[in-house]
């Protein structure tokens, strides 16, 4: 074969994505900004520093980067089972509970099978299902911006594999009640893995949303599906987990991507774990400030749906959403914004929220 056999000519076939990926939409970060008084409030991270004893761990793990990770994460694993009361068998991680959906999705959807999930909630969820070449079944949210049930039980086919619960959904914070899923489970077919999506858990109030726990040890579809990068403060090193019957979750660990979860991720999740009072601190003074910017936003004339998300939702109409971002953008604060939908605010330090409270007040109604 000469070298102008190897070139390729105009009239050549070149690889092609497929498809389901061709016309894929992106994901969106949340924005970033370098300046030292830019609010980076877009992506619902901690605003706090890692808790010292994830630091400590890195550092002491960072020797032995040049070594594999334990492809199982058998101490995380033999952790989480401790603190959640279950067997290590029943635990899968991944790279952010995100990387555990994707594993779930891979793991039970063949090519046109569905997943239904209400919208608007987290964005990857269409993503991650038409990559998979399943096909999303979006169920429009209830006037108080929740999850409707009823209609996403009357959504279900023969077809259906997953079902998506966001509580407290992202990005309008509201929680599904233990009583509403209990009773949803209970119209919902075994055969449908019910993934009840908690990355904001920690930051609800008791009560607020479903006992998860309890509801997987009655029902073995449902699947529990958690993250380290919100309370926990590790976004960075992308870590999640999903609390499943020990079939499912087995195929989880089969489905991931070898050697997914960093040894310095891993054991800094298990340091985080262990210094659980000084997270659950943290979450308490989020708490606080959620309320104290909510009583103010309704003072102003905002109606709200409580939040148990580390976030504010504000519902807006195209024009109050462009003029909200344009107002945040020229005062240094990053919100994250959905088109004709609104505008979602990270809960961050008081000064911090102090500017968001003066910026909504000059656009209050």
């Amino acid at each position: 074969m000469t070298s102008n056999q190897l070139v390729a000519g105009p009239e050549a076939a070149l690889p092609t994505l497929r498809g389901a990926v061709a016309g894929l939409p992106s994901y969106v970060p949340g924005r970033r900004g370098a300046g030292v008084d830019t609010a980076a409030l877009a992506s619902n991270e901690s605003h706090y520093d890692p808790l010292p004893a994830a630091v400590t761990a890195v550092a002491e793990a960072a020797g032995r980067m040049n070594r594999y990770p334990d492809m199982a994460a058998v101490e995380l694993r033999e952790r989480l089972a401790r603190h959640l009361g279950v067997t290590a068998e029943e635990v899968a991680v991944g790279p952010g509970s995100v990387g555990v959906l994707q594993q779930i999705i891979t793991g039970l959807c063949d090519a046109g099978d569905e997943v239904v999930f209400a919208w608007r909630s987290f964005e990857a969820y269409p993503i991650l299902v038409e990559l998979a070449g399943a096909r999303p079944v979006r169920i429009p949210l209830d006037d108080a911006e929740g999850h409707d049930l009823e209609a996403m039980a009357a959504a279900v086919t023969d077809r259906t594999r997953v079902i998506l619960l966001c509580t407290p959904n992202n990005p309008t914070g509201v929680p599904i009640s233990h009583d509403r899923i209990e009773a949803f489970l209970q119209t919902v077919p075994s055969s449908v893995l019910v993934v009840i999506d908690e990355a904001y858990v920690e930051y609800a109030e008791a009560g607020s949303g479903p006992d998860s726990l309890a509801l997987y040890r009655r029902y073995p579809n449902v699947c529990i599906l958690r993250t380290f990068s919100k309370a926990y403060g590790l976004a960075g090193l992308r870590v999640g987990y999903a609390i499943t019957t020990a079939a499912i979750a087995d195929g989880l660990r089969r489905t991931a991507l070898p050697f997914a979860v960093s040894a310095l991720a891993q054991k800094a999740a298990v340091a985080s774990l262990d210094a659980g009072e000084e997270m659950e601190a943290r979450v308490a003074a989020v708490k606080r400030e959620r309320a104290r910017m909510a009583a103010a936003l309704a003072a102003q004339g905002w109606k709200l749906q409580p939040s148990q998300g580390n976030f504010l939702w504000i519902r807006a109409d195209e024009d109050l959403r462009a003029r909200l971002v344009d107002a945040f953008d020229c005062a240094g604060i990053l919100v994250r914004a959905y088109q004709g939908d609104g505008v979602r605010i990270t809960v961050a330090d008081p000064a911090s929220n102090d500017r968001v409270l003066r910026i909504l007040e000059a656009h209050a109604a």
